[in-house]
């Protein structure tokens, strides 16, 4: 072992044992040479003197040779503090390689925190969209529940109208029974006479609608007419009405082929506005005079074209009362002369019937009385138009409606009035 570590030591140790001891065997095993060279030399007493002297010239070589190697253990012990000593710059490199890595670990680090700065602010953008969002969908939630308030409002304002328009009716049936006609599908009356039920009620019912709708095209241009709007605004109101007005003239139309005498009598309006009540309708004269009264100032043309248009209404007016009260003279002969006689015979049966012929060809008139004088009525309120300014004709169809409301409510006071037992 030993001569191993010197063979690797050479150049610290400064020397070879195989200088000092030539001969010496590197074995620790003694050979059968060196035993017999052994006894050779025990057997020569020439040789003994000069062994003992090598033997002790050697142990003095062992002895220095020992004091060398430990000589060699202590410049190894030296070299190893020295290769120690050489080794701290790498303990240094260490270092640096620590401070290296603190560099990276703090790079490190940093990256980490500006990544999680990064992930706060991309969770609080997050919350800031979501916050938005919330924010919009309230406000659609708010939209929708107040477009719902709306729906339902307008659903019961459709409802409390439904139900003010069957009270409506309610009571025009009940004034129908005490005047003794009974409204049903080709019913007869308490005074014996057959109505059109259907086409009667049906016109009633149409009548009643188209009255709320009218009530709501007022309310509008009353709204308007008091805001003050502009008269391109003011005169769609305008014309709106007027087109509503051509609707109810529309349905009269109807309501006259369906059941002549039920228009002519007025039983679908209040008993007041019966008492004025001319041919189904409204006096296009009369109205035209409280118009007169109730739009002033007017201007010079103005004025003169109203008058010449209620002159024109009066002649016609005039005119179409003289060929009513000429078809009832007439109507009246025709069923005068229609008399069996005491006895029933074929020719008085074959007379009858023939009169009473005449007499069905001549209420077939009567029908063309009515169209004219709703048409006479159309053509008034239209040539009216012409005639005003927007603000004056809509301040005209507001006076038409409130003279017929007050005639409503005359009629309201007249049914409620106490009654004297």
């Amino acid at each position: 072992m030993y001569s191993h570590f010197f063979r690797g030591e050479q150049s610290t140790a400064g020397f070879h044992i195989g200088d000092a001891i030539p001969d010496l065997p590197r074995s620790p095993n003694i050979s059968s040479k060196s035993s017999s060279n052994l006894t050779a030399v025990n057997s020569s007493p020439f040789h003994l003197h000069q062994f003992s002297g090598l033997a002790n010239a050697g142990m003095a070589t062992l002895e220095m040779a020992a004091a060398q190697v430990m000589g060699g253990r202590g410049q190894l012990e030296n070299w190893a503090d020295s290769g120690m000593a050489v080794s701290s710059p790498n303990i240094t490199d260490t270092s640096t390689d620590i401070d290296n890595d603190e560099r990276i670990n703090n790079s490190v680090g940093g990256d980490q925190q500006r990544a999680l700065v990064a992930l706060d602010s991309s969770i609080m953008s997050k919350e800031r969209t979501g916050d938005q969002r919330t924010l919009r969908r309230l406000a659609q939630n708010r939209e929708a529940a107040r477009k719902s308030r709306l729906r339902k409002k307008a659903y019961i304002q459709q409802l409390e109208n439904s139900r003010i328009k069957l009270m409506q009716l309610e009571q025009e049936l009940e004034r129908a029974r005490q005047q003794g006609i009974f409204i049903a599908n080709g019913g007869v009356g308490e005074n014996g006479y057959s109505i059109g039920g259907t086409g009667a009620l049906a016109f009633d019912m149409e009548y009643a609608r188209w009255l709320d709708e009218h009530q709501r095209h007022i309310a509008d241009l009353r709204s308007a007419l008091n805001s003050q709007i502009g008269d391109d605004d003011l005169r769609v109101l305008v014309d709106a009405v007027m087109m509503h007005y051509d609707e109810v003239f529309r349905l009269k139309s109807m309501g006259t082929k369906s059941d002549v005498f039920h228009i002519l009598s007025g039983m679908w309006t209040s008993p007041a506005e019966r008492f004025f009540m001319w041919l189904g309708g409204f006096r296009s004269s009369e109205l035209l005079k409280v118009l007169v009264s109730q739009l002033e100032p007017l201007t010079d043309q103005q004025l003169m074209g109203i008058c010449n248009l209620q002159q024109s209404c009066q002649q016609a007016e005039d005119a179409l009362s003289q060929g009513m009260e000429a078809l009832q003279q007439s109507l009246s002969d025709t069923l005068a002369s229609a008399s069996l006689g005491p006895s029933a015979s074929s020719d008085n049966v074959a007379n009858y019937m023939g009169h009473m012929a005449i007499a069905m060809g001549k209420l077939g008139t009567l029908e063309n009385f009515l169209r004219q004088a709703d048409l006479l009525r159309q053509q008034t309120l239209q040539q009216m138009h012409r005639t005003l300014t927007t603000r004056q004709a809509a301040r005209a169809l507001l006076v038409i409606n409130d003279y017929f409301a007050r005639l409503k409510a005359l009629s309201s006071l007249w049914l409620a009035r106490p009654r004297d037992s």
